[in-house]
């Protein structure tokens, strides 16, 4: 039950009649939904992290929001794919970019999107792939502020594109 909460996003992705089903099988067979809460608690340190790089949000258009981290701090990957993720579940927000450095000495890009925007083709442009609505990319280069940049132009490639057709 608790993989199924983490995929769908607590039934609210990817959710499907059967989705539903087979939730209601688990829990009719004994799934605990106090022990799937307490495996899904997250240490306050990375919610304060998480907070302080939404605080950092910018639109760029109207719907699409990019995030980064500090310029001189190591992010967890995971970390900044939860940041977008939580980016995209805010108001008038349809898509999510957020800009870190990772452990890896690369700058990493997480995108989320709700379907109007393919994250997929902008982080292509960037060296980067994924889906529709779920991609990422890693960049070689030490500067966020760059990063942003060429995400940016990017993000305008991929619009001007889909608008033209």
């Amino acid at each position: 039950l608790a993989g199924i909460i983490v995929d769908t996003k607590s039934f609210t992705l990817r959710t499907g009649a059967r989705t539903f089903e087979a939730a209601s099988y688990l829990r009719t067979n004994g799934a605990d939904t106090v022990l799937v809460q307490r495996l899904l608690k997250e240490d306050v340190d990375t919610y304060i992290e998480r907070s302080k790089i939404v605080q950092t949000v910018n639109f760029v258009k109207p719907g699409i929001a990019i995030a980064v981290g500090e310029e001189a701090k190591v992010y967890d990957s995971v970390l900044i794919a939860q940041t977008a993720d939580i980016l995209l579940t805010m108001k008038d927000v349809g898509a999510s970019f957020v800009i870190a450095h990772r452990s890896d000495g690369k700058i990493g890009i997480s995108a989320r999107s709700l379907g109007e925007v393919n994250v997929q083709l902008v982080m292509e442009k960037l060296g980067g792939g994924g889906h529709l609505t779920n991609a990422a990319c890693q960049v070689e280069s030490n500067s966020i502020a760059k990063v942003k940049k060429h995400l940016e132009e990017a993000i305008n490639e991929v619009l001007e594109g889909s608008s033209e057709s």
